[in-house]
């Protein structure tokens, strides 16, 4: 075995425990002297010290195209806006438990990177993707419905938890809403192209969960990419693919239906945050926001969960310093520093406060400043604008489509060291021609309805 394939495997083995087993650490969240993503965030930070090695190893075969250069222009802002920071250390590490400065923003790039240029197909890869999904689904749904066995041990050692609250190996609903929303589109897109029914067992069982999580920012982004699901099956007009797709909306709408219509008897014996947290429950306040947003002409700092309100404060501060923002994951004390009185009586108000922006792209802005926002929207529309065979090809197909959900779920949503590696592993994994050569099947069949 040579010395080159040595390090490829290396790096493929790397991307499998940080897109595989990065998702499923987690300490309990009632353990409160220790960060719960703390194994996350160290596992990360040794993966990227090996991929670091190996590229270095590499280092005479690097190539940079002109997406790679953009990436690279996007990676020095966070590094000047690391050096001017309102807390150097805090943007080199991240906030306490969002562990999303520089260091995790050099991995991310080190993950897309090797995606891009040395990952190698492998069938193991679907393997460890579905037992993934059926370990943080599983244990979602046992979560909501207060039969995960970790609550009897908490029981036993007088630990608080809140019973029903759906958030699996994430620490919470959004986090692993975001994952879901990835996870359900590329298993229902390997269904409807491969044809293979584990896809679309594993595909029922996330998106079971998906909605169990209220996560409605998932669900936009599910909903999103889903459309470019049904346009990729119309545009072929095959008999199969129509059937599949058939058989995956039948079984989603069922899933859908029994959830809003679940029987007394467990509707009952839910714990008092899942039956507040109900689907009924959620869509009515969906209903009451956009009813109020539509009487009253403008948008409550209540809707979407009280998002307006928290765009609203960040974009003053990224008035204030639209350049190279205030650092990297320093928004809390940029919001204290710059907007004082309105961050203060958000926190008397709601007795937390903000540390992210609840929307990814204004989170790049006010962090790291409006020109590294103009960069990463940049780097993103040239991956996007690369993949016009996506209606033509399978293999692009069901790539495009989980980051086009990760992509629409970020406005709401916020950046989490459990997700966002997946996201730029895909990124990078969507360039990788020799990947999508061996991911694509067979030619569709001919005849068309």
């Amino acid at each position: 075995m040579t010395n080159e394939t040595i390090t490829n495997k290396v790096m493929n083995k790397t991307i499998y425990v940080i897109i595989f087993l990065v998702p499923l650490l987690m300490l309990p969240s009632q353990l409160e002297s220790i960060p719960s993503n703390i194994l996350k965030y160290i596992v990360l930070l040794v993966c990227g010290t090996i991929l670091l090695v190996t590229l270095f190893l590499k280092r005479k075969e690097l190539k940079f195209d002109l997406i790679d250069k953009t990436l690279i222009a996007f990676y020095i802002f966070i590094v000047i806006s690391t050096i001017f920071s309102m807390d150097i250390l805090k943007s080199i590490l991240g906030e306490y438990n969002r562990f999303e400065g520089l260091l995790t923003f050099t991995v991310y790039f080190l993950t897309y990177y090797c995606g891009e240029y040395y990952f190698k197909y492998d069938k193991q890869l679907k393997l460890f993707a579905i037992i993934t999904i059926c370990i943080t689904s599983i244990i979602g749904i046992l979560q909501y419905y207060n039969i995960y066995p970790l609550y009897y041990l908490y029981d036993l050692l007088n630990i608080e938890y809140r019973a029903g609250f759906a958030s699996s190996t994430f620490g919470n609903t959004n986090f692993f809403g975001s994952f879901l929303s990835m996870a359900v589109t590329i298993l229902m897109a390997l269904y409807i192209v491969k044809n293979k029914k584990v896809y679309l067992i594993t595909s029922y069982l996330a998106f079971y969960i998906l909605i169990l999580t209220m996560t409605r920012s998932a669900w936009v982004g599910f909903l999103v990419a889903s459309i470019f699901g049904i346009i990729y099956v119309i545009k072929n007009r095959n008999k199969e693919l129509i059937k599949r797709t058939l058989y995956v909306i039948i079984g989603f709408v069922v899933i859908f239906v029994w959830i809003l219509f679940a029987p007394s008897f467990i509707t009952d014996s839910l714990p008092d945050y899942s039956k507040m947290m109900s689907l009924s429950n959620r869509l009515g306040l969906i209903n009451s926001e956009i009813q109020t947003a539509i009487n009253d002409g403008e948008l409550k700092n209540t809707f979407g969960s009280g998002r307006i309100e928290i765009w609203s404060m960040v974009l003053k501060v990224i008035a204030m310093k639209p350049m190279l923002g205030s650092g990297p994951d320093t928004l809390a004390r940029s919001l204290l520093h710059n907007v004082p009185a309105d961050a203060i009586e958000y926190i008397e108000r709601t007795n937390t406060y903000v540390d992210k922006a609840h929307n990814e792209y204004l989170q790049i802005a006010a962090t790291i400043g409006i020109p590294a926002l103009i960069i990463y929207l940049a780097f993103l529309a040239q991956i996007l604008t690369k993949q016009s065979d996506m209606f033509k090809n399978s293999a692009t197909f069901i790539l495009l489509i989980p980051i086009i959900a990760y992509l629409v779920q970020a406005f709401f949503n916020i950046s989490t060291i459990g997700v966002a590696p997946i996201f730029w592993f895909l990124l990078g994994l969507i360039q990788n021609e020799d990947f999508k050569n061996k991911l694509s099947f067979q030619p569709l069949l001919k005849d068309k309805t």
